[in-house]
């Protein structure tokens, strides 16, 4: 069992009346056994979602052509995945608080292993839909919610860090399971593929979250002010702790629904905008670059502004990038710029909505808050590709635009109430804690 990082006194006290000495108290250090936990679980990361949300891309036409599914419903097992994945997410949470890390994240990987070969084998709509609902109840466990917690528990006062690290290599997936998906497809076929992918859970994954996460407790000798700085929960009340979960609950949900929109339709929006289909799949996959890089900035830069302030800048982005398009003709350098702003917006968005959780609430109950807080979102989430879908057909390529500009000021709006309401506190008691 996973047990928190924090060192628990398991002695008492050892020290000298009236001595300037340091007090030394004998102190059960919980420790990692296996080192590279960030870079274990950045592998799991790759894999996973690999594996899972970018499967439909890659695979629709052999799955439409075998299973005899229309495209909706191929690309429904997403929304499938993320209705159940919303729906277990707060009992997730606190598995993965009472147990730790590392008994859910193996469950998980098996439980993605056990989808894969079910969808390997599926003949129909029915063992499609199976494979997705058990897809959906790994995804918690072995998936963004997971590895969260698990660096939460690992890396005390450098979780931010870990997190900006793990997120900045998870997105790599896409660039590395999409040709790898195509080539495996068309060499060993489809049904061979994602039992090869099944087996990357069982022998890949799973031995990286047992290791990772294997945790021994040392018995040491530590001098007070030696401990590592742990993050622990701001001094709120219950009225602030609602406020500030009502606040994130809408931040982070708003703004997914635009990011979980917009990237499946951004190819047909810049073509619907007259840009040729070249150019169109050429700009769009800037996006990748520019998400990667802003979460570079956000490692390196984002210490000195504040996590929340890092959370209101990338919001504010968002509704800039969305206005392009719509205020100036779309050209290449527009579409370019209209491409890269809602990358970077969706990149940094994508560190603060992991931390400002663990920053606000603590790591004791970090899992628990962060399902609550994945259940509106994994509602959203799973409503936007329809919703932004259904939007193009009706309204061409200005309504999905018009949506999510929408969508992120109301975002922006709650990300500066929750920065004007907690910033300062939880960076006064980072400086605090850092000293």
């Amino acid at each position: 069992m996973v047990r928190p990082a924090a060192p628990m006194v398991v002695a008492s006290d050892r020290f000298r009346q009236g001595s300037a000495m340091p007090i030394e108290t004998v102190q059960r250090v919980a420790r990692p056994t296996f080192r590279y936990v960030t870079p274990a679980l950045s592998i799991g990361q790759i894999i996973g979602w690999g594996t899972t949300y970018y499967l439909p891309t890659t695979l629709s036409l052999f799955l439409t052509r075998d299973l005899g599914l229309g495209r909706e419903m191929v690309f429904g097992g997403v929304t499938i995945m993320l209705l159940v994945s919303g729906a277990i997410g707060p009992h997730a949470g606190r598995f993965l608080d009472r147990s730790g890390a590392r008994l859910p994240m193996c469950l998980g990987s098996v439980l993605m292993a056990v989808a894969l070969v079910i969808l390997s084998r599926a003949e129909g709509l029915m063992g499609y839909v199976a494979a997705w609902v058990f897809i959906g109840l790994g995804a918690p466990l072995a998936l963004t919610q997971g590895a969260a917690a698990a660096i939460a528990q690992t890396s005390g006062d450098g979780a931010r860090r870990s997190m900006g690290m793990l997120f900045l290599v998870g997105g790599l997936a896409s660039a590395v399971f999409w040709p790898l998906t195509a080539w495996l497809s068309d060499t060993f076929g489809w049904r061979e593929t994602l039992v090869i992918f099944a087996a990357l859970h069982v022998f890949v994954c799973l031995p990286l979250h047992a290791l990772a996460l294997g945790r021994r407790e040392q018995e040491q000798v530590v001098r007070t002010g030696e401990l590592p700085v742990v993050m622990e929960p701001l001094a709120l009340t219950p009225e602030e702790r609602r406020s500030a979960f009502i606040l994130m609950a809408a931040a982070f949900s708003f703004i997914g629904f635009v990011t979980w929109g917009i990237p499946l339709l951004i190819i047909d929006v810049l073509k619907g905008f007259g840009l040729p289909a070249s150019f169109a799949i050429a700009a769009g996959a800037a996006m990748g670059p520019a998400q990667i890089l802003s979460r570079m900035a956000e490692m390196m830069f984002g210490q000195r502004l504040g996590l929340l302030m890092v959370g209101v800048i990338a919001t504010a982005i968002m509704p800039l990038a969305m206005t392009l398009p719509l205020v100036v003709e779309t050209g290449p350098m527009i579409a370019i710029g209209f491409v890269v702003g809602y990358g970077m917006s969706a990149g940094a968005m994508t560190i603060v909505r992991n931390a400002a959780p663990l920053m606000l609430f603590g790591r004791a109950t970090y899992a628990t808050m962060n399902g609550w807080l994945l259940l509106p979102q994994n509602l959203a989430f799973a409503a936007a590709p329809i919703v932004f879908a259904a939007a193009l057909t009706h309204g061409g390529p200005t309504a999905p635009i018009l949506l999510a500009l929408v969508s992120s000021l109301a975002a922006l709006a709650a990300m500066v109430l929750l920065e004007r309401r907690f910033g300062a506190k939880a960076e006064k008691a980072r400086a605090a804690a850092a000293h």
